[in-house]
């Protein structure tokens, strides 16, 4: 019960996440800044996590439409009312500024889409559970905390860089801190908790002794993963902003020479430098030896990582590229130790020592060469002779049942 309500809380706190970044963006685009500071910004854009909430449980549990809709309706009353409320107590008295209106605009935006996306997942995860009864239930992005939504920060995180945004930057930048341990404990309990309910075997193991075990090597991992964050988190400061809407407005113009033997015009020197057009005119400063030898490691590590990946990508395809499938659409996995056994048989023929082994080999060897025959999975460590036959579709065979009991006398003997 409390592990299902801490990975509810770590998907609210996902979604949350996520849609808490457009009032900074749109604040960055318009030049507009909180007179309150960027940390209560962010706590006032955190107020998205109450729609989240509320249109996540009339989804569930509400089974008319019209109910659904007048919930839906007072949310957005509810939602209009607090930030109203918040711009109030937050802002300066009298008319209402622009980005206190632009912040009032956004969050109930904001609330409508959590709305219509809401309903539609219900939706088509009804339909899916008509169509694919037996498949496994649809999930949505706003319910699935994942590594791979990282880029999502990192593109918010070089927009505020282009933009001159040091307000967007820097929730960005600490926004993919939180998430990324989040996205961590979530994958790290949801696949503890499958791997307990894989099958019987895994069932009878001692929960708290396995928790107990796989989480001091996550928390490990995460001490190990915050102190490589750390020389971002120093450098924060170091940050060389940017504005891609002044590039062209302050360039100087390039004094241009005729060359009479050619005809042609060609810009002379001391033309307009980037770097000074990057720097308002001015030239860039010139880090320090520790801020350059940190960078360089960061980058070397970063290709280093991606080259690794390309490297495992590429295994992948060309394992799944050997890997086929029948006409079922069932993949056939590659079973090693099958591919051993039969080369080793290949060896027995070509040598002619077949004749050197013994009943008992013969028997076992003609047993795993009928399973494999009618069954394309692998069997289980745990499954037995007659369970393994049945998954095969052998049971009622005679020839089977025959081949059955001469595998058990050789097995389990008299």
């Amino acid at each position: 019960m409390m592990l299902r309500r801490g990975l509810k809380a770590v998907e609210y706190l996902h979604a949350t996440l996520l849609f808490a970044m457009f009032v900074p963006l749109v604040y960055a685009v318009t030049e507009w800044s909180d007179p309150a500071g960027t940390g209560v910004l962010y706590l006032k854009c955190l107020l998205v996590a109450v729609p989240i909430i509320v249109t996540e449980r009339a989804a569930k549990q509400v089974k008319s439409v019209i109910l659904y809709f007048m919930i839906s309706a007072l949310l957005l009353a509810g939602v209009g009312g607090i930030t109203r409320l918040i711009v109030f107590l937050t802002g300066e008295r009298g008319a209402y500024k622009g980005y206190e209106i632009c912040y009032c605009a956004v969050m109930l935006a904001e609330t409508l889409f959590m709305i219509i996306k809401r309903f539609a997942d219900r939706v088509k995860a009804a339909k899916w559970r008509r169509e694919e009864p037996l498949a496994a239930k649809l999930v949505s992005f706003l319910d699935k905390p994942t590594l791979s939504l990282l880029w999502y920060f990192v593109v918010f995180y070089l927009l505020g860089f282009c933009l001159n945004a040091k307000l967007l930057c820097d929730i960005a930048f600490y926004s993919v801190i939180v998430y990324t341990f989040l996205a961590l404990l979530y994958e790290y309990f949801g696949t503890t908790k499958a791997y307990l309910e894989m099958n019987k075997r895994t069932k009878g193991i001692p929960r708290r002794r396995l928790y107990g075990v796989s989480f001091s090597m996550f928390l490990i991992f995460s001490l190990f993963l915050l102190v490589g964050m750390m020389p971002g988190v120093l450098l924060a400061g170091q940050r060389q902003y940017t504005d891609i809407r002044e590039w062209l407005d302050d360039m100087k113009p390039i004094p241009l020479e005729f060359e009479s033997d050619a005809g042609f015009q060609q810009p002379a020197a001391g033309g307009a430098d980037w770097m000074e057009l990057l720097n308002d005119g001015e030239p860039a400063p010139e880090p320090s030896k520790v801020v350059n030898a940190i960078f360089w490691a960061i980058g070397i590590t970063c290709v280093l990582a991606f080259l690794y990946g390309i490297i495992q990508i590429i295994r992948q395809v060309l394992q799944d590229f050997r890997n086929s499938r029948d006409e079922n659409g069932d993949r056939i996995e590659e079973i090693k130790d099958d591919q051993i056994l039969q080369r080793k048989e290949d060896i027995l023929d070509k040598k002619g020592r077949r004749g050197a082994e013994s009943e008992a080999e013969r028997i076992r060897r003609r047993y795993r060469k009928t399973i494999r025959k009618h069954r394309k999975d692998r069997p289980a460590l745990y499954e037995s002779p007659a369970e393994i036959e049945e998954c095969a579709g052998l049971k009622n065979d005679e020839q089977m049942q025959q081949l059955h009991r001469e595998y058990e006398q050789v097995r389990y003997g008299n």
